[in-house]
C-alpha cells in the first residue's frame, strides 16, 4: 500500500499509526485528527523514532482528509467525532467517510463498527471493502481467557468467533481447539467462564490496534488470511443485511468471500438472536 490514513490521533490512533510504521505495509501513514497541532506532534514523534526503530516509513500528521488525496485505506481509529457519538450520529459518519475512501478501503478499528459498516455499504461503498477488525481482538481475548483456564499456552489454541461482540460474542460448538483436541470435549464449564469473562471486558488500545495490523497485513496482498471480521452480511447464515462478526478470506485489497461455519441449533439461535439485536440498532 502506498498511503494509509487513521481517523483519529488518540491512543488507539497513534498505537497503530506506530505499528504500521514497524511492519512498513505502507509507505505513507496520515494522522488525521480535528486537533491539528495534537496530529502533527504525534506525527513528528513517531517520524523521530523511525531511525531508532529502524522504520523509513513516513509519519504525516493532518487536520483533515482531502478527496484529491485518497489512501489505499482509510481506518477510523478513535476520531474526536465519535466521542460519546450515538449509533445514528455514527452511522452519519460512516456515509461521510465514502467520498474519502473512493476505490480504497475503508477498516473500523474502535468503536459503532456496525452503525459504521452499515452505513457506508448503504452509502454504495462495496461491501467487500469495508469492514471492523475489532473481532479479531475478542478472538485473541478469548483465546487467552481459554488458555488461562486450561493452564494451556495461548499459541496453541485455535477459534474463531461470531456474533455481536462483546455481549453476544458467539463461540460455535467445536469450533474451539488446544493442541486440536476440541475444547468443548475437555471442559465445557472453562468454555462458558472463558466466554463470560470476556464478555464483561473492554479491549484496550494496544489490543485494538494490533487486530486492526493484521487485517490490513491481509488485505495488502503480502499474505491471503482467514481472520474473524464484522462485515455486512448479505444472506449468509440466512440473515438480514446487518453487520456481525464472522471469519472471512481476506486478499489483495478487499475481502474475498464470507466464511460459512458450520452451526449447531443452539449456536443458530444464538447467531439469530445477535442478528436481531443489530437489527434493532444495539450495538453490542
Amino acid at each position: 500500500m502506498e498511503c494509509i490514513a487513521i481517523l483519529g490521533a488518540g491512543e488507539l490512533g497513534a498505537t497503530l499509526a506506530r505499528l504500521l510504521a514497524e511492519a512498513e505495509i505502507s509507505r505513507r501513514v496520515v494522522l488525521v485528527d480535528a486537533d491539528e497541532g495534537l496530529a502533527r506532534g504525534k506525527a513528528l514523534d513517531l517520524g523521530q523514532s523511525g531511525p531508532v526503530e529502524r522504520y523509513d516509513t513516513r509519519i504525516e500528521g493532518s487536520g483533515g482528509l482531502a478527496t484529491a488525496d485518497t489512501p489505499d485505506a482509510v481506518v477510523v481509529a478513535d476520531p474526536p467525532e465519535l466521542l460519546d457519538a450515538t449509533a445514528e450520529a455514527a452511522a452519519i459518519y460512516g456515509r461521510g467517510q465514502v467520498p474519502l475512501v473512493g476505490q480504497g478501503l475503508l477498516i473500523v478499528a474502535g468503536g459503532h463498527s456496525p452503525s459504521i459498516v452499515e452505513a457506508a455499504v448503504e452509502e454504495g461503498l462495496p461491501r467487500e471493502r469495508v469492514l471492523g477488525s475489532a473481532p479479531l481482538a475478542w478472538a485473541g481475548a478469548l483465546r487467552r481467557s481459554l488458555a488461562d483456564a486450561l493452564r494451556a499456552r495461548a499459541s496453541d489454541v485455535s477459534l474463531t468467533v461470531l456474533g455481536l461482540p462483546p455481549a453476544h460474542l458467539i463461540l460455535p460448538q467445536h469450533a474451539a481447539t488446544v493442541g486440536g483436541v476440541p475444547v468443548d470435549a475437555i471442559s465445557a464449564v472453562a468454555t462458558r467462564r472463558a466466554l463470560d469473562s470476556v464478555r464483561r471486558r473492554s479491549l484496550g488500545p494496544v489490543t485494538l490496534a494490533t487486530a486492526a495490523l493484521h487485517v490490513l497485513k491481509g488485505l495488502s496482498g503480502r499474505s491471503r488470511a482467514q481472520l474473524p471480521v464484522l462485515v455486512r452480511l448479505d444472506g449468509e447464515y440466512g440473515h438480514r443485511r446487518v453487520a456481525l462478526a464472522t471469519p472471512v478470506q481476506l486478499g489483495a485489497g478487499r475481502i474475498e468471500s464470507v466464511v460459512e461455519v458450520p452451526l449447531e441449533p443452539v449456536d443458530r439461535v444464538a447467531l439469530d438472536n445477535a442478528a436481531q439485536r443489530r437489527f434493532e440498532g444495539e450495538e453490542g
